[in-house]
């Protein structure tokens, strides 16, 4: 990956991206609070010191997680500022799971010789309590897991477009979310309905969020995908290449 894309700033930046409608600060830990799916948003992210023993801050922590009944999960990268993280929390019984892979892109080299036609409209939801219900609706989400994400999407500093993809008789087939912040557009929540797979219906909606986003002076797309999610093969036929993996730490039942 090119030294100008500074990689710490990527991880600010998609942590912008997920920024949590609710969270605290305990001492350099940011604590995701947000009662949505993604565990991006209601996780700890360690990014910055911490000057407490480090029991006292994950006993404060486990707290914070239990009085908003939620999974007390961290999320170990390269940027935490204590390195000692994983080990200790190996120590405890944690487990990790969910290991994943942050792919960018230089929209300069943005490929798309991969694509073929497809007979799909595309439409940006403005309203984004509604983009939020067809994306949960799409995902299967719950109904607090749906407030959660129209929630952060309401609050969030950066520009949320939700854009779907419609098949020949209007039925909405496809989604892909786009978080830009300057000139970084962040990826997320692609995904087609189970009836329309393998039709390039999101490969083509893809494709024209990657387009308008250079096209409007973004000069780096990001995405966040697991690490045995068969979509990286898509990803990488427009570019995207890996540049650090991620995890997720918790005791075995909060694992999810």
């Amino acid at each position: 990956m090119p030294s100008e894309i500074n990689l710490r700033r990527l991880e600010e930046i998609s942590q912008n991206a997920s920024r949590p409608d609710r969270g605290l600060m305990i001492d350099g830990w940011s604590v995701g609070l947000s009662p949505g799916l993604a565990k991006r948003s209601r996780c700890v992210n360690a990014f910055y010191p911490s000057t407490r023993p480090f029991a006292v801050n994950l006993a404060e922590t486990q707290v914070a997680f239990a009085k908003a009944d939620l999974p007390c999960i961290f999320r170990i990268t390269p940027f935490v500022c204590d390195v000692t993280l994983d080990a200790r929390f190996e120590a405890l019984g944690y487990v990790k799971f969910d290991p994943a892979l942050v792919m960018v892109l230089e929209l300069s080299r943005l490929q798309l010789d991969h694509l073929r036609p497809t007979n799909a409209a595309f439409k940006k939801q403005d309203d984004l309590a509604l983009a939020a219900s067809w994306v949960a609706e799409m995902r299967g989400d719950d109904a607090r897991e749906t407030a959660g994400l129209a929630e952060r999407w309401r609050l969030s500093a950066v520009a949320v477009s939700a854009s779907f993809a419609f098949d020949e008789v209007g039925i909405r087939v496809a989604r892909s979310v786009a978080i830009r912040e300057d000139d970084h557009v962040g990826i997320f929540d692609v995904g087609t309905v189970t009836a329309s797979l393998n039709r390039g219906y999101s490969t083509a909606l893809l494709a024209a969020q990657l387009c308008e986003a250079r096209d409007t002076g973004a000069r780096v797309a990001y995405l966040q995908v697991r690490a045995d999610n068969p979509a990286r093969r898509i990803y990488e036929r427009f570019g995207f290449r890996g540049t650090y993996e991620y995890w997720y730490q918790a005791l075995p039942n909060d694992a999810h």
